[in-house]
């Protein structure tokens, strides 16, 4: 059983709701995220160019998602920010039911949109309702709701693809999203008054405060940060499933991939986020960093052997996702929180476009050579590891005056 530290009362609820809420809506992202590239192959008869085009432009989509929703929390609050965002991810569902490429196309840059403003919304509502002390434990449960509950959720949708296909699989990842959506609207506090029309900023000054930010010291090396491993894991979320598919021709074998990838980087989310806020977060970022260089190493070497994939896409993604447990570590111990909102916003925006282009470039280089996208992203994960020793070195200007 996991030792969950203690918050304020207050605080206990709206965490422990919003902890279930990305249970759930892991197991219908990770459904997606992984089942995906695989329907455009087998429905559409797609190359992985193709797949990988249609998943970068839901990328781009989630760029300008990211710009939005730091005024969509300033106008609307976070609870409803993140409401709207799993909307988003009803409508995205649905794309498993489309046949026509452009509605495929159309239906899956929704998905875009809804991860960055679900995130954005969620994160930020994390960050109010935590204390600061353990930001590092709770932010690892967070980001279990998506790795623990595609564990959950992969089996079950590997199986049912396998055994009724894509129509009865549309069906019920739709349905599960609006569950969660209604069970998200009904269940998670407030916490704060939606502000009153003469108190909302100007949609202006949003695109200004994001300047002001951009400009800080601080704010370029943590989107550094995260750029560089973000290559990996969107090179990786969309070829691993691929070449793992083209190598055994069953889902249930991506389907056992994305259980025990999930499942490991779980346990990963954890130690570090406990080690993050017991020894401080430098070390644990290096090991995650280093982890994503050799994961990128071992599949480029490996690309067309379902064990090494297999292997060393584990490592990879339990390193990736332990990096993400570790942002808002770093957000919150380097960031005041009148600047939060906008800094979450810049990386999310760092994020998306890291995806986008690993994604396109992943997706051509895949088809000069297996091995040769994985083997870009671990020279960048090596760069990374430089980045965080860069970053933990210039520590004492981690205060943003004026932003």
């Amino acid at each position: 059983m996991v030792d969950v530290p203690s918050v304020q009362m207050r605080s206990r609820r709206p965490i422990a709701v919003l902890l279930l809420v990305q249970l759930l809506n892991g197991v219908v992202v990770s459904a997606q995220r992984y089942f995906f590239p695989v329907y455009v192959s087998d429905a559409l008869g797609a190359t992985a160019v193709l797949a990988s085009s249609l998943v970068s432009l839901a990328q781009a989509a989630g760029m300008v998602a990211a710009l939005m929703g730091g005024g969509l929390t300033d106008t609307l609050g976070r609870k409803w920010t993140l409401t709207i965002g799993l909307v988003c991810f009803v409508i995205s569902s649905v794309a498993f039911h489309a046949r026509a490429p452009w509605l495929v196309g159309a239906l899956w840059l929704v998905s875009g949109l809804a991860t960055s403003l679900e995130s954005l919304g969620a994160q930020s509502y994390l960050i109010r309702a935590a204390g600061r002390q353990h930001v590092g434990t709770l932010s690892a449960l967070y980001h279990w709701g998506f790795t623990l509950g595609g564990a959950l959720g992969s089996p079950f949708a590997g199986a049912i693809l396998d055994a009724q296909g894509y129509r009865v699989f549309a069906h019920l990842l739709t349905g599960l999203a609006a569950f969660n959506t209604v069970f998200a609207v009904t269940l998670l506090p407030r916490l704060q008054r939606r502000p009153r029309a003469q108190d909302r900023p100007p949609w202006h000054s949003v695109l200004t405060g994001y300047l002001e930010v951009i400009r800080q010291p601080i704010v370029g090396r943590l989107g550094l940060l995260r750029f560089l491993p973000t290559c990996y894991y969107g090179m990786s979320g969309v070829l691993i499933p691929l070449l793992i598919y083209a190598n055994t021709g069953t889902k249930i074998s991506v389907a056992v991939f994305a259980t025990t990838s999930q499942i490991l980087a779980t346990l990963a989310q954890l130690v570090t986020g406990r080690a993050a806020d017991r020894i401080g977060p430098r070390t644990p970022t290096l090991i995650a960093m280093g982890g994503v260089a050799l994961a990128g190493l071992g599949q480029a070497i490996f690309a067309q052997q379902p064990w090494g994939l297999f292997a060393f896409g584990c490592l990879g993604m339990a390193s990736a996702w332990s990096l993400s447990t570790i942002m808002l570590v770093l957000v919150s111990d380097a960031i005041p929180a009148h600047a939060q909102g906008r800094v979450l916003g810049a990386l999310d925006l760092v994020w998306n476009l890291a995806m986008v282009l690993s994604i396109l470039v992943g997706g051509l280089l895949v088809e000069i050579r297996p091995g040769l996208p994985f083997a870009v992203a671990s020279v960048l994960g090596l760069g990374g590891v430089f980045a965080v020793a860069w970053h933990f070195r210039r520590r004492g200007d981690t205060l943003i005056e004026g932003a």
